[in-house]
């Protein structure tokens, strides 16, 4: 049985599955009993290293009162230097003696790059090394975004496929994709005809130093500087804006 702890959980850390399923205050007290076990290993093992010595020198001082040095020396100017133990002392002796003192050279539990698919979602990291406070934060942001990306992609689809019943737009035969993408071109074309028909005078902020306004149907602004087109951004579920655009 080893004298070090282990440090608990710590599958967490390849097993992101349960790191999700944990909050982050559990993850926190999680990672500070580690630090505890960490600190608690490293004081045991000064201790163990303190005891492995002090009975190694207990031989070697018995073995010098019956005339055996068990030190061995290397030449350097007049006088001779320890360079450490004669082989057959160290081998019948001191490792002998220091394998019931074993060495820790654990580390607390840290992430990699990687990644992993959970639920059918993939997540990644980035960051070698990440401790496990960092990538339960990193991959739960991951998979809640990509949840509610799922859900507002469904919601679209519901939204768009009323909005191609309510106005007779085709969309049989075609993906889910292609339902939102094919509905939304049609509801962003109906939204610029409504917000601003042809003829109507639209303000330019930055796309001309010249002039300041653009007709609905021209090519160019008012003063025929720059060509200017009319972008219309958003969906059916957050609703659509306009704004002007220099090409």
């Amino acid at each position: 049985m080893s004298v070090y702890k282990e440090f608990p959980n710590a599958e967490v850390i390849r097993e992101w599955d349960k790191l999700l399923a944990l909050t982050e205050k559990e993850v926190i007290d999680l990672y500070k009993s580690w630090h505890e076990i960490q600190k608690e290993n490293q004081e045991t093992y000064k201790r163990l290293v303190t005891e492995k010595n002090t009975k190694i020198d207990e031989v070697v001082t018995f073995l010098k009162t019956q005339g055996i040095d068990v030190i061995k020396y290397k030449k350097s100017g007049f006088f001779p230097k320890p360079s450490g133990y004669q082989a057959w002392f160290k081998n019948n002796v001191v490792d002998k003696i220091s394998e019931k003192y074993p060495s820790y050279q654990r580390h607390i539990p840290t992430a990699h790059m990687t990644s992993c698919v959970i639920q059918g979602i993939e997540l990644s990291n980035n960051q070698s090394p990440t401790n496990v406070v960092e990538l339960h934060r990193k991959i739960t942001n991951q998979f809640n975004s990509k949840i509610n990306q799922v859900k507002k992609t469904d919601k679209l689809l519901i939204k768009s496929i009323a909005y191609a019943t309510e106005h007779q737009i085709d969309i049989e035969d075609l993906t889910p994709t292609e339902v939102i993408a094919t509905v939304a071109e049609s509801a962003k074309e109906k939204y610029l005809k409504e917000q601003v028909p042809f003829g109507t005078e639209v303000y330019l902020k930055h796309e001309c130093y010249e002039c300041s306004t653009y007709i609905m149907g021209e090519h160019r602004c008012s003063c025929g500087n720059r060509r200017i087109s009319i972008v219309v951004e958003g969906d059916l579920i957050q609703g659509f804006e306009y704004y002007p655009e220099a090409n």
